[in-house]
């Protein structure tokens, strides 16, 4: 198996279970008075905790080779992440994961300017046309301009920036040691929040909450793997497919059939992936 097929394969594996934390997300019911902060911090425990037992056991270092760099990487998959549960309260599943998929967009324009990275013309295709479907999803024409949506946007850019560091620290630090320090980074910037305005978790709330550290933290480490085989352009493209899984829970979970516009999109997102994969 090549180094792009694994990409490709860890970045699908890591777009499905990332698309089950906005579906965490959306599982707590507003009149439960959790705050973002505590969604952050449950994600941020779990994570840590997992990738430490797992890091001990592979017997390696939390020291990292380059802290400055891991550090950028924290901040901003952090502040995307705020901003991507803000946005998730107030936009429909669908919409918030089809504006926050935007950030592969992002990726390929980070590693074009910070990394050197160059795209051949049938990877431009093929982001455009998976470009487009996510406009069809989204449908912009018939969704108001809001803050929410603003946040949502905010995210994509931020998470693309998080991801473009990604590549970078490949040389210098494991896909473990990434996820536990991005996780104690959330942990430390809201646990003092979480304390001061937090909610005591209940029979309805404490699943869900579990699911968005365990989601998170399966997608986060698969994720940063992808990004250690192939470039930031190679794996992007397959972060698409998390909008494909938004549509899919959408209508088995919540039960709202998409309108067709929405199937559309969908389709032009998996061809523009196929495309990037047979053609690059």
């Amino acid at each position: 198996m090549t180094k792009d097929t694994k990409a490709a394969l860890f970045m699908t594996s890591a777009a499905f279970f990332l698309s089950l934390v906005p579906v965490a997300v959306k599982l707590i019911p507003a009149e439960s008075g959790i705050p973002t902060s505590e969604k952050l911090v449950a994600r941020g425990i779990i994570a840590a905790i997992v990738t430490f037992v797992l890091l001990k056991k592979k017997g390696e270092s939390l020291v990292s080779g380059k802290p400055w760099l891991l550090f950028l990487r924290s901040a901003f998959g952090t502040i995307g992440m705020v901003l991507y549960f803000v946005a998730l309260e107030n936009l429909p599943l669908a919409d918030t994961v089809t504006i926050n998929r935007l950030s592969p967009f992002f990726v390929l324009l980070f590693a074009w300017l910070f990394l050197g990275e160059k795209l051949k013309k049938i990877q431009i295709a093929a982001i455009t046309i998976a470009f487009a479907g996510v406009a069809l999803v989204a449908n912009p024409v018939g969704t108001p301009i809001s803050s929410s949506i603003l946040l949502a946007l905010a995210s994509a850019v931020f998470a693309g920036a998080a991801y473009t560091t990604l590549r970078a620290l490949r040389k210098y630090d494991s896909p473990l040691r990434i996820v536990f320090w991005f996780s104690v980074f959330s942990i430390i910037a809201f646990l003092p929040k979480t304390i001061t305005n937090g909610v005591m978790p209940n029979k309805n709330t404490i699943v869900p909450l579990l699911g968005i550290g365990v989601a998170g933290v399966l997608g986060q480490i698969l994720m940063t793997t992808a990004y250690r085989f192939a470039s930031g352009g190679k794996v992007a493209i397959y972060g698409y497919l998390g909008v494909v899984f938004s549509v899919f829970w959408q209508i088995t979970i919540f039960k709202q059939v998409p309108p067709t516009t929405v199937l559309a999109g969908a389709l032009l997102v998996m061809a523009g992936g196929w495309i990037n994969y047979k053609y690059r």
